[in-house]
């Protein structure tokens, strides 16, 4: 009979897996973060990497506009992961470790891992893109013709089988056509077709994103509830909900000025809006944290700043608010900050508060380390190293 070690090691040989055993010490700390510190706050540091991760909610709620944020920072993790690997392998060959070439060679030929934006809706706007901060030659975007979601989503893992993509965008579920309604003619109804082919996809696809290191990222829609109309239902059946480590209920929230002051519902010409995030379920982090949002501007995108400051005053406490009337104190110290007179700062309004931080560089990068670091886990002295 054979021993239980023996067991082990024929199936890491059968299966080809040498990791087979190290699933207690995988790294689920990995993120791709938001620009958004709020969202970040609320995620514990980004959507995880290596997972399923769902954007849904109503239409203009910034599904779309957050998924595409996440690919512009994850393009830039990927290579800055690749050029630190790149260093680590030329170092080693250049002292000696000619086994190494082989792997250096293949690594210079793949380049950094790859974004691809699979854009089923048509509506990928690369104007809007540049504006969030990305270009569209920076990431892969595809445009599939008419075809069977059976063929797209077999497509979707021969690619991620390549290993060489790090991100993966599905825009969006409900725009997936089975091959059975594709058949039908219009009125003529088919029962669960995307469902049963979704729950089949996500059986095959989570083992897969670990294999290769990639990460998932779907954007669904909403449907009413005929039966209760407080409960979201989505296309595709449970399957996709069951699966995703991260989801995320997005909302249009109030539309705000150039400073940030909310408006009437009914406002004319905002300069942006507040969008909201509901964490309706999370396995990557404590669900300590259900609500987050940030400042979506017009004309330049995601508002860091002002996500800064609605941090320092409602989560840390390091803006103290009395009223309408603000208190700035130093992120390290908990010292008052104060003016050329030796008076404490105190601002009238959250307006004057954002015009604070963009006239005075030098306290807003402060706070702004001081915020990252406890939201990446880093300790002050680290910050302050840095």
């Amino acid at each position: 009979m054979s021993s239980y070690s023996d067991i082990i090691n024929k199936k890491k040989r059968e299966w080809q897996c040498s990791g087979l055993m190290d699933g207690a010490n995988a790294d689920r700390g990995k993120k791709l973060p938001f620009s958004s510190p709020l969202l970040n706050y609320s995620t514990y540091g980004g959507i995880p990497r290596n997972m399923i991760t769902e954007f849904f909610g109503d239409p203009g709620g910034g599904k779309s506009t957050t998924a595409v944020d996440i690919c512009k920072n994850a393009r830039q993790i990927f290579l800055d992961e690749y050029n630190a690997k790149l260093n680590d392998l030329e170092d080693k060959v250049s002292r000696g470790n000619k086994a190494l070439a082989p792997e250096l060679d293949d690594l210079r030929e793949i380049g950094p891992k790859k974004v691809l934006y699979i854009d089923l809706e048509h509506s990928f706007d690369g104007a809007w893109a540049r504006k969030l901060g990305i270009e569209e030659n920076e990431i892969d975007i595809m445009q599939p013709p008419d075809v069977t979601a059976e063929i797209i989503l077999q497509t979707v893992q021969e690619l991620i089988e390549t290993s060489e993509l790090g991100l993966v965008v599905l825009d969006s579920i409900p725009s997936l056509i089975t091959s059975q309604e594709l058949d039908k003619k219009y009125g003529e109804r088919t029962v669960a077709s995307l469902a049963g082919l979704l729950t089949v996809f996500c059986r095959k696809i989570v083992p897969i994103l670990t294999r290769c290191d990639c990460t998932l990222l779907v954007i669904n829609q909403v449907r009413d509830n005929m039966d209760n109309p407080y409960v979201v239902n989505t296309p595709g059946g449970k399957a996709l909900k069951f699966y995703c480590s991260l989801r995320i209920l997005f909302r249009i929230g109030s539309p705000v000025d150039f400073l940030g002051n909310e408006l009437p519902s009914n406002a004319e010409n905002p300069a942006g809006y507040i969008v909201n995030a509901k964490i309706v379920k999370q396995k990557s982090a404590p669900w300590d944290r259900r609500n987050g949002s940030y400042y979506l501007m017009v004309q330049s995108g995601i508002r860091v700043d002002m996500d800064l400051a609605m941090l320092a005053i409602s989560k840390y406490g390091i803006i103290r608010k009395s009223g309408a009337w603000f208190t700035l104190c130093d992120p390290n110290t908990g010292e008052l900050i104060e003016d050329g007179e030796g008076r404490p700062v105190k601002l009238n309004g959250k307006s004057r508060v954002f015009d604070y931080l963009q006239s005075n560089p030098e306290y807003y990068e402060t706070l702004k380390t001081f915020i990252l670091n406890d939201i990446e886990g880093k300790g002050i002295s680290d910050g302050e190293e840095e």
